[in-house]
């Protein structure tokens, strides 16, 4: 019985924390209200999915279906409260693998502690009100917001009652390789995420306030949560689009709507850092620090100093992730040889490649293929 697996849907566990409202109890955490349901018996051991939630479904519809969704909650009932937080805040623990992009709906009663994550969140507020922390500020989102949350930022969002508030997590690790384009643009947008990438260690946290009841904004959101709700072995490139496409949307919705919380500061050095960077991103198979200093108009030493103070990596460990990270989508998602992945991220030598990749990851390139590979 103990290895059993126990599901619950969102429509139950809303039910459920609501009802404990009601009779005046506290709000508990997300792990403490499952217990309690365990506790009552009204998780269940039935994961069949009755009706799958679709892109063409009207918002009620879709909503409806979503929550009904049944969600394998024994990994969670595991651990205890303590090691539940603190695992929560790893990308390991939270994404399977070959996925970057997850999405949940956020409930009301249920607390949540101000923690430091390793990977992006983003808030969007379909209908209500939402309450963000932000390490000691309060803030209060309306409906038609768009909060990103950047990794290391110390945050807890709350849900007022009757409101809809979905919760989008994207993976930081190989946030270059999967949506690059978004760092290479000029503005504040791409600013933002360069900055919550290879910035000082300052978090910040931008808003997007769009139209309330964007049609655009609300088709793209059900392609992704049906992805996400749904994986299978072309979802690790539809949830990036749609995601893409989700952002875009935003974007084009807000207008010059645009707030960030906390500006990066220091100068010059900080923005051509930005432009710098790009100019890695869009040259990692080839880029030389001396070709990128001649590029740049710097001295080697000052470039890659300013570097080094910026991202706190220096040159060479910036272009070895970035040519990883493309790696390893090779290694799950293709079937190419290990020499023609080493070439293809600017290898010359598959020797030194598989090196570099073992010092990375403690497994060869062909290992780690096969513990990744579906």
């Amino acid at each position: 019985m103990s290895n059993e697996k126990q599901y619950f849907t969102v429509k139950t566990l809303e039910e459920y924390v609501s009802s404990r409202s009601r009779n005046g109890y506290p709000s508990i955490s997300f792990r403490e209200a499952l217990e309690k349901m365990r506790e009552e018996g009204l998780l269940s051991s039935d994961g069949t999915q009755k009706i799958l939630p679709h892109i063409e479904m009207n918002p009620e519809e879709f909503s409806q279906v979503f929550s009904d969704l049944p969600w394998d909650v024994s990994p969670i009932l595991s651990q205890t409260e303590d090691e539940y937080w603190e695992r929560l805040k790893r990308e390991d623990y939270l994404f399977p693998t070959g996925q970057s992009v997850l999405c949940r709906k956020l409930l009301p009663h249920l607390s949540r502690r101000s923690i430091e994550l390793e990977y992006f969140e983003m808030y969007y507020i379909v209908r209500g009100k939402g309450q963000l922390t932000f390490e000691d500020d309060s803030f209060a989102l309306t409906e038609g917001t768009f909060c990103i949350m950047p990794p290391r930022a110390v945050h807890a969002m709350a849900v007022e009652e009757g409101s809809t508030v979905f919760d989008v997590i994207v993976r930081s690790s190989n946030f270059d390789s999967r949506f690059g384009e978004l760092l290479t643009m000029s503005g504040v947008f791409s600013g933002f995420f360069r900055e919550s990438l290879y910035g000082a260690a300052q978090p910040n946290f931008l808003l997007l306030h769009t139209k309330p009841g964007d049609k655009s904004l609300g088709y793209c959101f059900r392609g992704l949560a049906t992805e996400c709700a749904l994986p299978d072995k072309h979802s690790w490139n539809t949830t990036s689009c749609w995601l893409k496409l989700l952002l875009s949307n935003a974007l084009r919705s807000c207008g010059e709507n645009v707030e960030i919380y906390r500006f990066p500061t220091g100068g010059n050095p900080r923005a051509d850092c930005g432009e710098i960077l790009q100019y890695i991103q869009q040259n990692y198979r080839t880029v030389r620090l001396s070709t990128l200093a001649r590029q740049f108009h710097y001295n080697e030493t000052y470039l890659s100093r300013m570097l080094q103070n910026y991202a706190h990596q220096s040159f060479t460990e910036i272009v070895r992730d970035i040519r990883m990270n493309r790696a390893v989508e090779y290694l799950v998602n293709s079937s190419l040889r290990v020499h023609e992945i080493a070439g293809l991220v600017g290898y010359s030598s598959v020797d030194h490649f598989s090196r570099a990749f073992k010092s990375m990851y403690g497994v060869s390139p062909q290992g780690f293929r096969r513990k990744n590979r579906k």
